[in-house]
């Protein structure tokens, strides 16, 4: 086995209880929401190993998961609207169906993490009293993962495209470090969960070269997004580098640690994960297919090449360079933005509030400034857009855009998937 893996197997084995996973009460209520908790953790770990969600497998697979488990708790307490699968138990042991699941589903996306993944999910079953209960839940739990994999197969997930750069001002042009590689230029043949096509929230045109927006955006994003600025807080330069992690990271570890703190009920845990996750896949094909359209530069190139944009207020900096590595696609919208302001309306509609604290750590944080810590979603989401200026990716019409097509596309999930059901419904027999 990889001596790399080793030290991911052993966290991932440390966190499962030593005592039998709780799994609901006799009216049929789950209770300890570790087990989710745990898949989360799971599928996260082993998608960011893979490309650190470079591609759409990640993500992908983090949706799956959590509406497969969904699908599986809630024909054991029907209190929301499945997704898909709509069997029934039958006397099956709900966790023992949603860790198989979860088992399948992962192998089926990670084939080479095979051994890693049986052994943890090998573990959690361990924890479930052997029985008939116990074998039905195992054949159930493949039974819904065979589902989700015929429903999401030729998906067009892994799908690349090609694409040449254009030449006139305004174009995105490659940036330094990505090999002259962009992420993801063609969704044609992508299948999003929710949406009725890509291009159902397609932003509106940005702002013209010449437009007023434009030069105050521009103005902002070469003084504050500049490597080593003299106009940019320490606190911005902190937070510039915290947010920095992709939105997998940060909101999957929002859900986390603030479900775990605030005792969240497995089913509500699990319906967290799943209306996010399916949510971000979403919202990045939406996000990219407008990117893609507009094909607009980032202030890399637009900093640099200032003069030719017939602008005479955006003067050119030909040696700008940014705070970080600019990502390789184009500008606007700002995916970084959405993501951060959907998770904060799917969060604040499970906990039925904004005001949620959280205390996190990045990974993409300065060395000595890795924690930060909030008590209200929305600080964060200001944040996290804003932190994209002070990075040097991103001009602020963009991560405005980036917050209102995320807040839309988020609504959207909500208003149309998982909805809490009546409660005079009463369980599948």
């Amino acid at each position: 086995m990889n001596r790399l893996v080793l030290p991911f197997i052993v966290l991932l084995l440390a966190t499962i209880p030593s005592e039998s996973v709780p799994a609901y009460t006799e009216g049929g209520t789950f209770v300890d929401n570790e087990v989710v908790i745990a898949m989360n953790e799971l599928t996260y770990t082993i998608a960011n190993q893979h490309d650190h969600f470079y591609s759409f497998i990640g993500v992908r697979a983090l949706a799956m998961v959590h509406l497969a488990m969904h699908d599986i708790f809630c024909a054991n307490d029907p209190q929301f609207e499945r997704y898909y699968w709509n069997g029934n138990l039958g006397g099956a042991h709900p966790i023992s169906a949603a860790v198989e699941s979860t088992r399948s589903l992962l192998v089926s996306a990670y084939p080479d993490r095979r051994d890693t993944i049986n052994l943890v999910c090998h573990r959690w079953q361990q924890k479930i009293s052997a029985g008939a209960a116990k074998r039905k839940g195992q054949k159930i739990g493949a039974e819904v993962a065979a589902a989700y994999l015929l429903l999401r197969n030729h998906d067009g997930h892994e799908k690349e495209g090609d694409y040449t750069p254009m030449t006139k001002p305004g174009d995105y042009q490659y940036t330094p470090g990505n090999n002259n590689w962009v992420l993801k230029p063609d969704f044609s043949v992508a299948h999003p969960f929710t949406l009725d096509s890509v291009t159902q929230f397609r932003s509106p045109p940005p702002p013209g070269l010449q437009s007023l927006a434009y030069t105050q955006s521009y103005r902002e994003s070469k003084a504050y997004g500049s490597k080593g600025s003299k106009v940019r807080t320490e606190d911005q330069t902190r937070y510039a580098h915290w947010w920095a992690e992709f939105g997998e990271h940060s909101w999957n570890r929002v859900g986390r640690i603030t479900a775990k703190e605030r005792h969240l009920p497995l089913m509500e845990t699990n319906r967290m994960f799943a209306l996010f996750n399916m949510n971000l896949y979403d919202l990045y094909l939406a996000s990219l297919e407008s990117k893609y359209f507009y094909d607009t530069w980032r202030p890399y190139t637009a900093i640099r090449e200032g003069d030719s944009d017939g602008n005479p207020e955006t003067i050119a900096d030909p040696f700008w360079e940014p705070e970080m590595k600019t990502p390789p696609w184009p500008e606007y919208p700002s995916a970084h933005a959405a993501v951060g302001a959907s998770g904060a309306e799917i969060l604040d509609e499970v906990y039925g509030t904004s005001k949620v604290s959280f205390r996190m750590e990045s990974v993409t944080a300065l060395p000595d400034a890795r924690i930060r810590m909030y008590s209200d979603l929305y600080d964060a989401v200001r944040e996290c857009a804003d932190s994209r200026i002070m990075n040097g990716f991103h001009f602020r019409f963009a991560t405005e855009e980036g917050k209102r097509q995320g807040i839309l596309i988020s609504r959207h999930t909500l208003s149309h998937f998982l909805r809490p059901l009546p409660l005079s419904t009463t369980p599948s027999e």
